[in-house]
């Protein structure tokens, strides 16, 4: 079955983090393309297994656990269910009311429910059985890469989902909130001249990096248009004193609570003001 690795490999190690779940999907393929009975049943169990290591590192507990829509579930003996986690992995702590009515996702169940089957395919097959035990070459053939489909599924469909959620936060974000606290936040101008003013705040861009569970992280780029005067009023009117106006680049990350109106409270992360060509 190499080529079936050679196949696939490629395409799905992008999907996984380095070091242990790299390390597994390797051993999955070397469970496959060894000859042995239960072959595919290992192969089948190791990509099992490594989708629900993917699902822990999408949503830890210490990160659902802090989620107000999570409710522990007592016949789980974590706590935890396989639902929540999908759930936190696409949308994190936002509400289901928010990204239904305000970001208009009514998908989502849908898309768990989905995610919910690969898991179940899977770990059928992870049983032994005449039907899975010792089958033919073109079975294992057929049975594994059905399981590759449905594993490169599974991770794609959590990123795509979650990267429509993160695409649609950045419109529900006050603009004027957001510039606010950039210009709140600069200090790196201060040194540069006596009295500085900003004039403009220019976004070049703005992205949601990530949704945790009581906030989501902005990142953002652009510039600021400033003056920057040297002296006082006084040494401007008596012609001692100058205000020159220029422009810094800027970039940093936005903490942004999830309190409504989305935005309406937020916290500088990082914010770097480039002043090197001032020096120039």
């Amino acid at each position: 079955m190499k080529h079936l690795e050679a196949a696939y490999k490629d395409r799905i190690s992008g999907l996984f983090a380095d070091g242990f779940e790299l390390a597994l999907l390797n051993s999955a393929f070397s469970n496959l393309n060894i000859s042995n009975p239960l072959r595919f049943n290992n192969f089948a169990y190791s990509l099992r297994e490594l989708l629900r290591h993917v699902l822990h590192r999408l949503s830890p507990d210490d990160e659902v656990s802090q989620c107000d829509w999570f409710k522990p579930d007592p016949t789980s003996s974590t706590e935890y269910t396989r639902q929540q986690r999908l759930k936190y992995a696409i949308q994190g702590g936002l509400s289901d009311f928010y990204v239904t009515k305000k970001l208009e996702m009514e998908e989502i169940d849908e898309v768990i429910k989905e995610l919910l089957s690969i898991i179940k395919l899977l770990s059928g097959y992870t049983h032994i059985e005449p039907h899975t035990f010792d089958i033919t070459e073109s079975e294992v053939e057929r049975l594994s890469t059905e399981c590759l489909e449905a594993t490169l599924g599974f991770v794609e469909k959590i990123s795509e989902t979650r990267n429509q959620v993160l695409g649609m936060l950045i419109d529900e974000i006050d603009s004027s909130l957001l510039d606010r606290i950039i210009s709140e936040s600069v200090t790196e101008i201060m040194e540069l001249s006596t009295h500085q003013f900003i004039e403009d705040i220019y976004h070049d861009g703005a992205h949601v990096e990530n949704i945790g569970p009581k906030s989501l992280i902005l990142r953002v780029t652009g510039h600021l248009d400033c003056e920057l005067q040297y002296g006082s009023g006084s040494d401007l009117r008596k012609g001692d004193g100058a205000v020159i106006s220029t422009s810094f680049p800027f970039g940093g990350t936005i903490d942004v609570k999830f309190k409504a109106p989305l935005g309406s409270v937020m916290e500088v992360d990082n914010l770097n003001v480039d002043t090197s060509n001032w020096y120039e």
